[in-house]
């Protein structure tokens, strides 16, 4: 079920989108071995990050709004369980792990990607592909890249190397401040902060119910967490979410809809000096010649399921800019999302629609499989 309503809860979301009062990532670290250099980071993270994973160069590298921070050698599925490509996000994250699918194998310093079997931890690393879907880290790079990240951490698996590229665009959100409740609507707007805090805490129980896992680290961070915006040409909608919930979707228009998109990851990395205007990066994802993604099997519990084919593509995708400049959201949805977006918060847009590993009650962010 989808959450809400476009314009129903202007008022709530201050609360919600609160930071935490404290940050308890320092509980999930006190299991870990003593550190050494290599498993330090060279700094931590400037702003938010994206992690770029390269199938064909068997490769990761680490983002920030400064440029590369961390790289690495992987070890990602082989033919017979290929790891799907696409945009992810940091799902969950454990120290210690131990698979409920593979014969309780260990996953150390694991780091969820999907609900469907698919993370990243540490493992034998070859630099060829050698496992069953999972992305296996180099075992001190693994404890380095756990402290890099925290969870909503955008994840880019991509069958070459795309790299961020900074983009200034009129088509890119601009912060706004929301505006004053008059007097007379205070009623209207007591009733729906209500009802989105009922809606909202029926989503959060759910999902920490799927995820298995009620801790104030987990709701903390949640909380914390910026907005993500994904808009698919297939379903022909913008939809937002907060912690891993939905808050709201409007209709999107997409020009020359024969056209394709393709995949591009906007990620907002700081406020300019006037404090409205965002600095953004994009990454995007090129089309796999893979075959779709309804061959993936990434598990034994998993089911094998067609994804919707895409109509065959008149000519190549847009470019990033070229994307923003087909895209149509009504003034209201435009403005909604201005009062919400913040250094960190991700622009998703893709030719794809929902698929099979993007769930809603409140377990994963966007997901969108480009195979």
């Amino acid at each position: 079920m989808r959450a809400f309503a476009l314009g129903v809860v202007a008022i709530p979301l201050a609360s919600l989108l609160a930071p935490a009062p404290a940050d308890a990532r320092s509980v999930r670290y006190s299991r870990e071995r003593p550190e050494t250099p290599d498993t330090k980071p060279v700094r931590m993270p400037d702003g938010p990050i994206n992690i770029v994973i390269s199938i064909g160069s068997q490769r990761l590298w680490v983002y920030d709004r400064r440029g590369l921070l961390e790289t690495s050698m992987v070890s990602t599925g082989t033919s017979g369980y290929p790891t799907p490509t696409g945009v992810f996000a940091i799902l969950d994250k454990e120290v210690t792990h131990y698979s409920n699918i593979y014969g309780g194998a260990s996953m150390p310093f694991m780091q969820r990607l999907t609900m469907s079997g698919v993370a990243l931890h540490s493992g034998v690393t070859t630099g060829r592909p050698a496992s069953h879907g999972c992305i296996r880290l180099p075992h001190a790079f693994a404890i380095k890249l756990f402290r890099l990240t925290s969870l909503g951490a955008r994840v880019i698996i991509a069958p070459n190397e795309p790299a961020p590229a900074a983009i200034e665009h009129a088509g890119l959100f601009v912060r706004k401040p929301a505006p004053p409740v008059a007097a007379q609507d205070i009623d209207t707007a007591r009733a729906a902060v209500v009802a989105a805090a009922i809606g909202f805490d029926l989503q959060k129980a759910t999902g920490d119910a799927r995820v298995g896992k009620i801790t104030a680290w987990r709701a903390g961070v949640l909380q914390a967490m910026p907005i993500s915006v994904f808009v698919s040409k297939t379903e022909g909608k913008v939809f937002v979410r907060h912690g891993f919930r939905t808050l709201f979707e409007a209709p999107a228009t997409i020009r020359n809809p024969e056209q394709p998109l393709g995949t591009h990851v906007f990620t907002a990395s700081e406020l300019k000096d006037d404090g409205m205007a965002m600095s953004w990066w994009v990454v995007s994802v090129p089309p796999s010649q893979q075959p779709a993604v309804a061959s993936r099997k990434v598990s034994r519990a998993s089911r094998i399921e067609s994804e919707p084919l895409l109509p065959a593509a008149d000519g190549p995708p847009s470019t990033a800019a070229e994307a923003l400049d087909r895209i149509e959201l009504p003034p209201e949805a435009r403005e909604r999302i201005s009062q919400l977006i913040a250094p960190g918060s991700t622009l998703i847009v893709s030719d794809h629609g929902h698929n099979r590993e993007m769930r809603e009650n409140g377990t994963t962010d966007f997901i969108v499989l480009t195979r």
